[in-house]
């Protein structure tokens, strides 16, 4: 058979080697980067960086991304590793890889031993790795670069325990894969710093039962930290959604982590770690290297991009305020306001409703002024005269424009004693009727600018030269063309003065029923008792001796605070309360804490109210030592001073504005104050002013970074 040459034929020939050789070259000009995840497809850390990587790679054509999973926290044999380098040596030998991302420990460590036989011309953007240190990259900087993963547990339990402040114990759970054994390398130099302060426990090394039995018995006092369990001590492993679901199912207590795959899931919240930021600046590192850069030429990112988030359903769930949280946290699972629902529909009603409203005020002040004006225009003369002469209240109409009196009725003249021949024509000046001049109608902007004025109290002078207690109501008026004042006046001295004499007696029956209600009720600090159990746990373990005295001087503060002896003690019987309460926080606090006694010997025996020291002690102790991390000094003196015992209470701890001492002093004779706000100090204030006298109360002297000094005399018998 013999076939003829065809032109047609030629021509489809051509056209198709031509595509063949443009998919080619376009084949050879694509960017291909693998991303080699340590662990696997599911876990939402993973997923988070996963998606970090796409959110930057996926929409740029000329970049064709790889995906492989090495599943170490489920499968973590190190046997698997040749059989992996098999599969991606045989795998890529066709297809060239321009970088690999290594995502998290596992897949960054078997890169740096790997990678010259698996990609030798690829450089390497790590992310996800705990513990970095340039010595890692010695001798292979020039293919290595990326981003550090650098959670922070310090901040995150700082942040925990100021907002549950009655927290006494940290709960940190853990788990024994290579995640975990890298966490317990930065809890051991975090914890330390917390230890002092609270009790500190490690749930590890347990299998999943165990745990929630354990998570099950915690208290409302504990702070749990969930750093990973995602492999129990049997073997089983679970995923983050998983281990977290079981526990946060399981916990009475709050729970923080670090990372943000944990947000919405049943942790309140924490300074996070982002997966998919860890994934974006690692895909944007790789994306330059593409463009041309040398990877030895981008520096290591090590401060990773953290930020504060928080749960607001645990928020709720826990009690915490928002507005305690740090500045610029972002909140989740915020509910949508009405308004940002019905945003277009609220603004339209607004603007509708303020129309209106402007219509009917308009309507409502021309009807007012119709209404008043029609008022007056149908009051009679005679009855505008009988409530004027008759009234028990006396009334005066004077012109605004001198204040001269035009008239003035009956009540006037029998209460003030001057005669309308005394006063009509005249000004108040001429008279002398205001005790103080300045209190004028015509000196009042107030009631020249409104035109009115109800119930002034003002004091007034009789004729007699008597002062007496008014309350006055004046309106402005028109009368035949000219602006005038009718002014009502009510003697209200009698009211006064028996109102007065009823306020005090209140005031000191509910001062002394307070005083002593409140020195039965605020016996006992709950954070004292609970953090004094703590300390005697721990020298129970450790020096059996120590907790065995600390128990006496527990015994002791009790019983003195249940029957403090009588209605007077001696100062050295309350010295004794106040060492039993510093003996055990001396234990608790150790070398932060210092106490010095400077006492008079011959103040040993001076008579006090019980329980009046200890407050100001511990008051010193909690607002003034606490807070500085490196501790203080409290003073305790007593000395002779002009016919009394000056008795004081002094630290060097954090002080505060004497502005802001004053007001803690403020309400003391008043109404009850909320706790947390001086209470203890005004109680022993009321107590003092109740049976001494206001002059034996409490003194306060202090400022910013410079201690506070409180002090009180008591009067010598």
């Amino acid at each position: 058979m013999t076939f003829r040459h065809s032109p047609l034929l030629s021509l489809l020939v051509a056209v198709l080697a031509c595509l063949l050789w443009v998919q080619a070259a376009c084949a050879q000009d694509k960017k291909r980067v693998l991303v080699l995840h340590s662990y696997h497809k599911g876990l939402a850390w993973t997923d988070e960086e996963d998606a970090g990587v796409a959110s930057v790679l996926r929409d740029l054509p000329q970049v064709e991304v790889f995906t492989e999973y090495m599943d170490t926290k489920r499968v973590p044999s190190a046997d698997d590793e040749p059989r992996l380098v098999e599969f991606l040596a045989r795998k890529y030998s066709r297809i060239p890889i321009d970088v690999v991302i290594a995502s998290d420990d596992d897949a960054f460590q078997f890169m740096l031993s790997r990678r010259e036989r698996l990609f030798p011309a690829a450089p390497v953007v790590f992310s996800g790795v705990n513990f970095f240190d340039d010595a890692m990259l010695s001798g292979k900087r020039g293919f290595f670069t990326g981003v550090v993963e650098a959670y922070d547990v310090r901040n995150t339990l700082r942040t925990a325990l100021a907002l549950h402040p009655g927290a006494y114990r940290i709960v940190v759970i853990n788990d024994r894969s290579s995640t975990g054994l890298a966490n317990r390398k930065i809890l051991a130099e975090v914890l330390p710093e917390f230890e002092k302060r609270v009790s500190v426990v490690s749930l590890d090394d347990l299998d999943m039962d165990e745990l929630l039995a354990r998570v099950r018995s915690l208290a409302p006092g504990d702070v749990v930290l969930l750093m990973t369990f995602n492999r129990d001590k049997s073997g089983r492993t679970f995923d983050y959604n998983e281990s977290l679901a079981l526990i946060a199912a399981q916990s009475k207590a709050p729970i923080y982590g670090v990372w943000d795959f944990y947000l919405g899931k049943g942790i309140v919240g924490g300074l996070l770690v982002s997966g998919f930021d860890q994934g974006r600046v690692a895909a944007e590192m790789a994306l330059r290297i593409l463009n041309g850069e040398k990877a030895g030429d981008i520096p290591v990112v090590k401060e990773s991009p953290n930020r504060y988030m928080f749960d607001h359903t645990q928020l709720r769930r826990f009690g915490v305020a928002a507005s305690l949280l740090p500045e610029g946290s972002r909140v989740v699972n915020r509910p949508a306001s009405f308004y940002e629902e019905h945003q277009g529909k609220v603004l339209a009603v607004v603007v509708t409703f303020m129309v209106l409203l402007g219509m009917v005020a308009a309507l409502w002040v021309n009807i007012q002024g119709r209404k008043k004006t029609e008022a007056f225009l149908r009051e009679s003369e005679e009855k505008f005269e009988r409530i004027f002469r008759h009234s028990p209240d006396w009334i005066a109409i004077l012109r605004l424009s001198d204040g001269a009196y035009m008239d003035v009725n009956d009540a006037f003249v029998e209460i003030t004693g001057f005669t309308r021949k005394d006063v009509l024509g005249k000004t108040s000046l001429d008279i002398g009727i205001y005790a103080n001049p300045g209190e004028r109608y015509e000196l009042d902007e107030k009631f020249l600018r409104h035109g009115r004025t109800q119930n002034q109290e003002l004091q007034y002078r009789l004729k007699s030269g008597e002062v007496i207690t008014v309350e006055r109501s004046g309106e402005m008026v028109e009368i035949g063309g000219e602006k005038c004042i009718i002014s009502i006046v009510r003697d209200v001295t009698s009211k006064k003065q028996a109102e007065q004499a009823l306020l005090e007696s209140e005031r000191q029956k509910k001062l002394r029923t307070e005083a002593e209600i409140k020195m039965l009720q605020a016996q006992i600090n709950p954070h004292f008792l609970f953090n004094a159990i703590t300390s005697i746990m721990h020298y129970i373990r450790t020096d059996p001796e120590t907790a065995s005295d600390l128990l006496v001087k527990l015994g002791d503060f009790f019983r003195k605070n249940i029957k403090p002896g009588g209605s007077s003690v001696s100062l050295s019987k309350e010295l004794e309360h106040c060492e039993d309460y510093l003996s055990i926080e001396r234990a608790r606090f150790e070398e932060r804490l210092r106490v010095t006694y400077d006492i008079d010997p011959a103040a040993l025996e001076c008579p006090v109210p019980p329980l009046i020291l200890q407050p100001l002690v511990e008051n010193a102790l909690r607002h003034g030592i606490m807070p500085k991390e490196e501790g203080g000094e409290i003073v305790i003196g007593a000395y002779a001073e002009k016919g009394a015992v000056r008795i004081m209470v002094k630290d060097d701890g954090v002080g505060m504005e004497q502005a802001e001492a004053a007001a803690l002093l403020a309400d003391s004779q008043g109404a009850p104050v909320p706790l947390g706000t001086g209470l203890a100090l005004r109680n022993v204030n009321a107590r003092l002013v109740a049976i001494h006298g206001v002059q034996h109360g409490l003194r306060i002297q202090s400022a910013p970074g410079q201690g506070v000094t409180i002090s009180f005399t008591i009067p010598k018998p």
